[in-house]
């Protein structure tokens, strides 16, 4: 689980856990007031950095559909719809995004 703070408030969380094949971005959110300041894109980044280091290939998640701005966040840095679920009644699209694996030394 990562924070993402501003002027000393904590503004955004995401936590990740690893599955068969992947990392599994479990949840992620960003305060109202702190979206479109680039909270969430620090935390995939972070989110990102942590799989590749950990060897990891993919990142994956759910999300709403009705969750359009989230969706758009997910589309810039680089995930993909690849299907559907459904949580109990509740809809979701499921995102992924494939990840090279440890960086180069010196980068």
């Amino acid at each position: 689980m990562w924070v993402a703070e501003r002027e000393g408030l904590i503004v955004g969380t995401v936590s990740a856990v690893p599955r068969p094949g992947e990392l599994y971005v479990r949840s992620m959110a960003v305060r109202p007031e702190a979206q479109g300041l680039g909270a969430g894109a620090e935390l995939l980044h972070t989110v990102e950095r942590f799989g590749r280091d950990a060897g990891e290939h993919r990142l994956s998640l759910t999300t709403t559909p009705f969750l359009a701005a989230a969706i758009r966040l997910y589309q810039r840095h680089g995930f993909v719809a690849i299907g559907e679920a459904d949580l109990f009644g509740t809809p979701l699209l499921v995102m992924a995004k494939e990840i090279a694996g440890p960086p180069a030394s010196g980068r």
